[in-house]
């Protein structure tokens, strides 16, 4: 059964706890633009997860964590590389662990009903069944993963190449200290390949469009003109893949 979703809870809870110059990442400009995609996701959350808090870990900044705690009471964890977001999260409840995913496992013997995998595996420079597979891991049998990223084929990358722009920052393997821009974006069928990889048997990953506009004015007029073409779903700016692990009784069938 579905959890019950206000959008106007989630408005108010955003502009209080998330549109703040304290997150970094941009600051409240970076997070008003972006709203539609958080909420997207936390909507999506609600459609599929238990009407019982559960326990929510959310790889990246842990803003999807922070909201399902004020909406709905969910235990959440962020992980990422230390930085004062995550001091930001401490202080809200949130727990935080230091993790960097490219090294190794989890340091915590902790498992998760849900994993939200948003806006990272694009910075990543190693194949991305690899974290998948050690997020996997830490799922109880039932748990599920949302992650979003990018989509290769948006229409700001078929602009860029065109014009001979560069689309990816440079690819790098990352120490603990250095943040890393879009070193990798996935067509929707790369990506479905490193879930399969992983042997996820249930999941599907979709385009999906939400609506904000460039940084950059310069190209604002250039993104409303061809905002239409996004009807074309290998166009749409972003991919969202679900992917479920195993219940109990599905692990034990023959």
């Amino acid at each position: 059964m579905a959890r019950p979703w206000k959008p106007n809870d989630f408005d108010s809870l955003y502009e209080r706890y998330i549109c703040r110059d304290e997150m970094n990442f941009g600051g409240r400009a970076y997070y008003l633009r972006y709203r539609s995609r958080y909420k997207e996701c936390l909507r999506r959350f609600a459609l599929v997860a238990q009407d019982q808090p559960v326990d929510v870990l959310d790889v990246g900044g842990g803003q999807l964590a922070l909201m399902c705690m004020k909406l709905w009471n969910d235990r959440g964890v962020a992980v990422d590389l230390p930085g004062p977001h995550l001091s930001y999260m401490a202080k809200h409840g949130v727990e935080t662990i230091h993790w960097n995913l490219c090294k190794s496992e989890l340091p915590s013997n902790d498992k998760f009903d849900f994993i939200f995998f948003s806006e990272v595996i694009e910075h990543l420079p190693i194949p991305g069944y690899v974290v998948l597979e050690r997020l996997r891991k830490i799922l109880r049998p039932g748990g599920v993963i949302i992650c979003t990223t990018p989509n290769l084929y948006r229409l700001r990358n078929v602009i860029y190449m065109a014009l001979g722009r560069p689309i990816f920052d440079n690819f790098q393997y990352p120490d603990d200290d250095t943040p890393l821009g879009h070193v990798l974006e996935y067509s929707r069928d790369h990506l479905d390949w490193q879930f399969k990889r992983v042997g996820f048997k249930q999941y599907q990953v979709e385009y999906f469009q939400v609506h904000h506009l460039p940084t950059n004015p310069l190209n604002r007029p250039l993104a409303l003109l061809g905002y239409p073409l996004h009807i074309v779903p290998r166009w749409r700016d972003y991919l969202i893949a679900t992917a479920y692990a195993p219940s109990e009784k599905e692990k034990q069938a023959p």
